[in-house]
C-alpha cells in the first residue's frame, strides 16, 4: 500500500473563495469525495492552523492518474500549490535501523 502524505494548499483572495474552495473539499470529511481511480483516503482531513493549508493520508496506487484532478485544480485557481510526499509504516524503519551494520 503506497501511502502519501499530500498537503494542498489554496488560494483565497476573500471570503468568497475560501467558502467556495471549502465546499468543494468538504466531501473528505465525510467518506463523499470523489478521488481519482486508485486513490483511497486513509486518514484524515486535517486543516492547518496556520496557514490555508489541507493535509490528508492517502493510498495512492498511480500518483500520475492524480494530476489531471489537481491540474485543472490549479488551473482554476482552487489550489495555489500541493507537496505529496511517499511516507512509510515505522515497522519499515525499525527493518532499515536492524539492517544497519554497527558504525554506519
Amino acid at each position: 500500500m503506497p501511502l502519501y502524505l499530500d498537503e494542498i494548499w489554496f488560494d483565497w483572495r476573500d471570503a468568497d473563495s475560501a467558502r467556495r474552495t471549502l465546499s468543494l473539499f468538504d466531501g473528505m470529511g465525510s467518506g463523499s469525495f470523489n478521488y481519482p481511480e486508485g486513490v483511497r483516503q486513509v486518514a484524515g482531513p486535517w486543516f492547518s492552523n496556520e496557514e490555508t493549508k489541507l493535509i490528508v493520508i492517502l493510498d495512492i496506487e498511480d500518483h500520475t492518474k492524480t494530476f489531471t484532478s489537481f491540474g485543472f485544480a490549479m488551473a482554476n485557481g482552487l489550489i495555489a500549490r500541493r507537496r505529496l510526499t511517499p511516507i512509510v509504516e515505522w515497522s519499515a524503519v525499525r527493518d532499515l535501523a536492524r539492517t544497519l551494520s554497527p558504525g554506519e
